[in-house]
């Protein structure tokens, strides 16, 4: 284990891991490493596309565009999303043509494994072995993932999303490290399956084998459009998910933030989507107790570093006749009831509440 000397560090940092000795943290038997090569380190070129991307879209698109009111701003509009659509697509191919063997391997590998089965969860767990000089920070000293790894009963994961290219490897990350703890558990067929809520314009800028392996990791796409979404495909997609995840078979990671993580100089309240309220307030109609935990990243100008990560104690939602009820979270909390018809508001609230808090512990490790 590669842990660097607390007594160095500030009293708010918890720990570092290197990721490739992550498994030497616990007795798990997932020591060996899947092919991704160099994945993971910062392509110049590919950086300058999507601060290209993103900066055209917080800087000019969410500044002077985000409401057009006449037909020359709703031209500039279109005119600024094609140049940020088309600097994230020459991004992403760059990125693609220059991991093209690591993106075959990988996609071969999941094609042939079942999600059902006992390799499909080794193999997820092996990523966290295969960064080499990455490191991440993480509180690992509370055993979050190892307590979650013990309980059959799925989560949802609540994560915030401060970069749109580094967030999706972070989310596969946090999934390696947790389905590690699943295999130390010995729990590889009966554990819950990762899915990821994720906007469907994300497949736009994937080729098909990129694709393929996102949806073998668990995508599952959603029209997150600020307007005129598609709510017929959202509500099939996620009374799939909520099926799966009422039966323990699924646990759900999900960006609540969606497509306002764009406006990044807006509180995390003003971002926060209302839909992770409806799915957890859903998810207490079939399930007996709806557990959420919150993850807060943040990224430092450290090179080899994939980020901080604090993943927080779980919040606990359920139904009580005409209540719903929640507890815990950052600190052990008094039981708080509101009535189910006017829970959306509040359940809001207590997420939000403690995914600032993940933020702030993140930002100070």
């Amino acid at each position: 284990m590669d842990v660097t000397n607390r007594n160095q560090l500030s009293p708010h940092f918890q720990a570092r891991v290197r990721l490739k000795d992550f498994s030497s943290l616990y007795n798990t038997n997932v020591k060996e490493t899947t092919k991704l090569d160099k994945m993971f380190n910062e392509n110049c070129l590919v950086k300058t596309c999507q601060q290209v991307s993103w900066k055209t879209k917080t800087n000019i698109i969410n500044k002077h565009f985000n409401n057009p009111q006449n037909s020359f701003a709703k031209k500039a509009q279109r005119f600024f999303y094609v140049i940020a659509l088309g600097a994230r697509k020459l991004g992403d191919k760059i990125f693609f043509l220059s991991n093209r063997k690591s993106i075959n391997h990988l996609n071969k590998t999941f094609t042939e494994l079942k999600p059902e089965s006992k390799e499909y969860i080794d193999e997820l767990a092996k990523i966290g072995n295969s960064m080499g000089k990455k490191h991440i920070n993480i509180n690992i000293e509370d055993n979050p993932l190892k307590n979650i790894s013990k309980s059959k009963n799925a989560t949802i994961f609540v994560l915030n999303h401060p970069n749109f290219n580094k967030d999706k490897f972070n989310y596969v990350i946090l999934n390696s490290l947790l389905n590690k703890m699943y295999a130390e558990q010995g729990r590889q067929l009966d554990c819950p399956r990762p899915k990821i809520i994720v906007s469907k314009n994300m497949l736009k800028v994937l080729g098909n084998k990129v694709g393929n392996i996102y949806k073998q990791l668990g995508l599952s796409e959603v029209d997150a459009s600020l307007k005129n979404r598609d709510t017929k495909t959202n509500s099939n997609t996620m009374h799939s998910l909520l099926k799966e995840f009422a039966e323990n078979k699924s646990n759900i990671f999900i960006f609540p933030e969606g497509n306002n993580s764009s406006f990044v100089n807006k509180p995390l309240e003003e971002k926060i989507q209302s839909g992770i309220a409806g799915l957890v307030r859903t998810a207490t109609q079939t399930k007996d107790s709806v557990r959420v935990v919150p993850v807060g990243i943040h990224y430092t100008k450290d090179k080899n570093s994939m980020g901080n990560l604090f993943i927080g104690k779980p919040m606990y939602f359920k139904k009580s006749g005409n209540d719903i009820v929640f507890t815990e979270g950052t600190e052990k909390k008094k039981i708080s009831h509101v009535n189910i018809k006017n829970s959306i508001p509040a359940i809001l609230k207590e997420i939000c509440e403690n995914m600032k808090y993940g933020i702030e512990k993140a930002s100070n490790m």
